[in-house]
């Protein structure tokens, strides 16, 4: 005879299924062209992934359907709108052809105990890695991707749990798996990048059969390599996941915690993502309090909800909902497997949550609801007014191999108060660009192409170190220099941020090529000056920035590795002027910023107009506001007025999060 929550979770159901049809008719999920769309309209996702206060993920065999229900009340009460469930595989598919039905059933419970508090669930159902266990069934090995054996009982892993949940109206959309390059880089599953391309569709297309009406998407663990590539990852799903951990990263072996590459390297994965052309999800990020205290967690997660949402996400979802019980300890399989050496956790594991194991809010907690009210207030109808800043990506599968590269230009540029996009250098330059970025490296011959229409057509494009578009600057990177530490420049010439007899220094150990001319189809501003004792210029030194006419554009080429020289400097941000080398290549704005520390967005819709600024340090930091117009100021969540003008001078807390009413009457 069944139990009584066995006959309470058949009784919702009941009710459930004969709503069904009204109930997904009034919330058709879809993807937009930047925000998945929900009954037509862009919406933003307000996430968690969800570790249950008791029980861990181990709750499906350790059922206990209060506790769920007290965690998703509290969870509501927060303004969360979305979790990501994790169930553990081997609970669900203990052997190939054997399914845990009561197990899936519990799965189905779950969702509709979020649903009923509107909150719409995720599963990702692939999960044999999380939280640095493995726990994929027993009958799986290395040979997960290829083995056509395996892959036919994940398929139909896949569909019967699918299928199981197509009619509850609470599912959102479905996760491949919980970081599944993990499972290859740490379980050892090995496969070529081609056979795992090939494994991704036939598990995409498992979940259609078992789901049509859902869409699927793939969350992969804090980079795209060249297994895993974002183009490939893409064909296999509906909109991007991604997931961004400085400590991960390893960006914080560059920056402190509130530093210009550990908070800006969340908006970089963004914008790498943003290259397939799909909504992308910030599916995964967060900071533990091993790491820092409750407070600066919660001055961590506004900063960086609002600098995703401002930058284009579809949603912003937090690792993860509840603290672990440090009690806790991860039972074995049956067959004796331990998941986890004694059963627990890396001690940054335990203390992620919103929440901690009794329901109590954190202060993070209670600033994700603040940001949720507000930015729900603000809506999604927005259009940018900055200029459109393009990073070229280098031909190649892996991402992580030019990580800290192309992060250090992507930090440059939004120094720069410009709104900062990848491109794949075989890719036509979009006709929004402004100015288009090659950091460091040469892009292949038949892929020039698109750079050279993009220059003759009138576009401006800056490359360091390597030289591919002006013919007249021969450069030979086979022999290179290496200059003082730090490097000191003297400017040739007035342009942009750059004054006319003035010097700057870069913070870098930085490497010069060597450079000849045939002729004078060019000219110089800046040189690297190793005796500047005044601001003369003098012949003294090396060309460091060359500009070239092609066309009706300009090519800007400095014979410096700008931008990988910084990957040898621990948060150089103070000290380091690299960033006026980009400040030569964007034209001017309406209205800008001068602090190259603060995040920087201007916004319209039909009835508004609104500027953003984020401070991504953790100390005060001054800024003057300029506009064209005569301009008045209104602080949109504390009515600071700041009467009409053309330039404002702000002073930002730690972190701070200021949004701005720009009102031109």
């Amino acid at each position: 005879m069944k139990n009584l929550i066995e006959i309470k979770a058949l009784l919702i159901l009941i009710v459930l299924l004969s709503t069904n049809d009204a109930i997904v008719a009034q919330s058709k999920l879809e993807v937009g062209s930047k925000y998945l769309m929900l009954n037509g309209r862009p919406t933003f996702v307000n996430g968690a992934n969800y570790i249950p206060s008791k029980g861990w993920l181990q709750i499906l065999d350790n059922w206990n359907a209060k506790a769920v229900e007290q965690d998703m009340d509290s969870l509501q009460g927060i303004g969360i709108d979305f979790i990501r469930f994790m169930p553990l595989w081997y609970l669900t598919q203990p052997e190939k052809n054997k399914f845990d039905q009561h197990k899936i059933e519990r799965l189905n419970e779950i969702i509709n105990i979020a649903g009923m508090r509107g909150i719409l669930v995720q599963p990702s159902l692939i999960t044999g890695f999380v939280s640095m266990g493995l726990f994929y069934p027993s009958w799986i090995n290395k040979d997960m991707f290829i083995n056509p054996s395996q892959i036919d009982g994940e398929v139909q892993m896949i569909k019967t749990i699918t299928k199981s949940l197509s009619r509850n109206p609470y599912v959102h959309s479905y996760d491949f798996g919980n970081e599944l390059n993990a499972l290859r880089g740490v379980a050892g599953c090995n496969a070529r990048p081609d056979q795992i391309k090939t494994w991704m569709t036939n598990i995409y297309n498992a979940f259609k059969e078992g789901d049509p009406s859902r869409m699927v998407t793939n969350g992969i663990g804090t980079g795209y390599d060249q297994f895993f590539p974002i183009e490939n990852i893409a064909q296999a799903c509906d909109y991007m996941s991604a997931h961004s951990y400085p400590y991960f990263h390893n960006t914080i072996l560059d920056d402190p915690w509130f530093g210009l590459r550990t908070t800006y390297s969340t908006n970089l994965i963004i914008a790498w993502a943003k290259m397939t052309g799909t909504p992308v999800l910030m599916q995964e990020t967060g900071i533990s309090n091993t790491w820092m205290d409750q407070l600066l967690r919660a001055k961590y997660l506004e900063m960086s909800y609002f600098s995703c949402w401002a930058d284009g996400a579809t949603g912003f979802v937090w690792w993860c909902s509840h603290d672990i019980d440090s009690t806790f300890r991860v039972k074995p399989a049956k067959d004796g497997r331990p998941f986890l050496p004694n059963g627990k956790f890396d001690p940054l594991e335990y203390e992620m949550g919103l929440l901690d194991v009794n329901n109590n809010r954190y202060p993070a907690g209670q600033a994700f609801k603040q940001c949720i009210d507000f930015s729900t207030k603000l809506g999604l109808e927005w259009a940018d007014q900055m200029p459109v800043c393009y990073i070229v990506a280098p031909e190649t599968a892996s991402f992580n191999n030019y990580f800290r590269r192309i992060l250090n230009a992507y930090v440059l540029a939004k120094q720069n108060h410009v709104d900062v996009r990848f491109l794949h250098q075989g890719s036509e330059v979009p006709a929004d660009a402004s100015f288009v970025i090659v950091p460091g490296f040469s892009i292949g011959a038949e892929n020039r192409t698109y750079i050279n229409k993009y220059l003759i057509n009138g576009g401006t494009v800056y490359q360091s170190f390597y030289n591919d578009f002006a013919p007249d600057i021969y450069v030979s990177t086979d022999i290179s220099s290496n200059l003082e530490h730090p490097a000191q420049l003297t400017i040739e010439k007035h342009i942009a941020n750059l004054n006319q007899l003035e010097k700057f220094q870069l913070a870098g150990h930085v490497k010069r090529a060597e450079v000849s001319s045939y002729s004078w189809n060019f000219e110089y501003l800046l040189k690297v000056c190793p005796e500047c004792s005044n601001h003369s210029i003098s012949d003294k030194g090396e060309v460091a920035l060359y500009t070239s006419k092609i066309g009706k554009g300009v090519f800007y080429y400095t014979p410096l590795n700008v931008e990988e020289s910084l990957c040898d400097t621990y948060n150089p941000w103070n000290d380091d002027q690299s960033s006026l080398f980009y400040s030569i290549l964007k034209p001017e704005q309406d209205i800008d910023i001068d602090s190259k520390f603060i995040e920087f967005y201007h916004k319209i819709n039909d009835k508004s107009e609104i500027i953003i600024l984020i401070n991504h340090t953790n100390s005060f930091q001054e800024t003057a506001i300029s506009s064209k117009a005569l301009i008045s100021l209104k602080g949109m969540r504390t009515d600071d007025y700041l009467a009409k003008a053309k330039e404002f001078q702000l002073k930002l807390k730690p972190a701070q999060v200021l949004f701005l009413q720009v009102n031109r009457n």
